[in-house]
Parts: C-alpha cells; sequence; structure tokens
C-alpha cells in the first residue's frame, strides 16, 4: 500500500461530487468454501492510496438492459488486493459500447489526508477507511475517465454478460446481489 501514502493522499472516485464524505454501513463478502461469508460489516467510508482504482470508482452504473427477462446495470470490477491495473468491464454488446455506458458522463476523484485512514481486517490490502466524517483536500473533475486510464496503462478485461458462460457476473436490479470477479 505504499502507493501515495508516502505522498500523503489517499483518493475515492465517484460520479457524484461531494464536500464531507460521511460513513455509511458497508458490507464486504467473500466466497469460502461454496457458501458466502462476511468478511467486513462496519459504518466506514472507504478509499485508496491509488488513483487508478479510485478512477476506476468514477464509474455511474445508471444504464440498464434486460436479460432473460430480468434488469441488469453495467458495472465494473477491479481488485482490491492486488495492484494490477486491470479493470473488468462487465455489460453487453461491445467492450467501447459499455465503457462508454458506465465513464461517459466523466466523474470525480476526491483527494484526502492519508492520516484520516486506516487499513483493517477484512479489507483488500488497497483499501483503507476512515469511521469519521472528512473533508477531501481537493475535488478533481475528470471529464474523461477513459483518457486517463489509457495514461496510465490500464489494462481492460471485456465480460459479455449476454452469453451464458458469465450469466455469475451478472448485477440484477432491485436484487441486492452484486457480481464479481
Amino acid at each position: 500500500m505504499a502507493s501515495d501514502i508516502k505522498n500523503n493522499f489517499v483518493y475515492h472516485g465517484s460520479h457524484e461530487q461531494f464536500e464531507v464524505a460521511i460513513p455509511k454501513r458497508q458490507k464486504r463478502g467473500n466466497q469460502q468454501d461454496g457458501k458466502q461469508v462476511i468478511i467486513f460489516d462496519d459504518i466506514s467510508f472507504h478509499a485508496t492510496p491509488h488513483r487508478w482504482i479510485a478512477l476506476a470508482y468514477t464509474y455511474h452504473p445508471k444504464k440498464v438492459f434486460t436479460l432473460e427477462g430480468r434488469h441488469v446495470v453495467y458495472n465494473m470490477a477491479v481488485s482490491l488486493y492486488q495492484n494490477n491495473k486491470k479493470i473488468h468491464i462487465i455489460g453487453i454488446g461491445s467492450m467501447e459500447e459499455s465503457m462508454e455506458q458506465l465513464y461517459g458522463d466523466g466523474g470525480y476523484l476526491h483527494v484526502f489526508d492519508a492520516k484520516d485512514f486506516f487499513h483493517t481486517q477484512g479489507l483488500g490490502d488497497l483499501e483503507i477507511i476512515s469511521k469519521s466524517e472528512v473533508r477531501p483536500l481537493r475535488i478533481e473533475r475528470v471529464d474523461n475517465p477513459l483518457a486517463e486510464f489509457k495514461s496510465l496503462g490500464i489494462e481492460f478485461k471485456w465480460h459479455d454478460v449476454s452469453l451464458p458462460e458469465n450469466a455469475h457476473l451478472r448485477n440484477y436490479v432491485n436484487t441486492g446481489y452484486t457480481a464479481g470477479t
């Protein structure tokens, strides 16, 4: 986690701008022996010392499509355990079309003082939390996340969820289920 913490900054990406980060209930699950196990459940606000990861979270999964009679949203996934600079794009049609749906509106990088954050059990190695309200040191508008990804050398992996072999990655609307990779 050395990355930008040495520069005393951590990042939070969002499609919305905010002036104060307010912790809220966060749950993380993991598959263990074929069962979903909760590995983190706390009131917290999450950030990362890696700009590219926060940039991935500027996505806006607002677009919905229908597969087999159910509503599904475009989505992305990124490892919070490996600094591998890979983003999984989960959608339909083509990777380019799905990326435009996710990132076409741009987003915001909120930059925070690293001293306000810490790592705890159950989180990925590349994420940290604050348990109290924190104000960003600055907010950066990112009009074109795709151009910034390119400049950072980010690799993309495409998952077409209309294919039966990718059905497990579908992020169904209003079910509470979020797919992962």
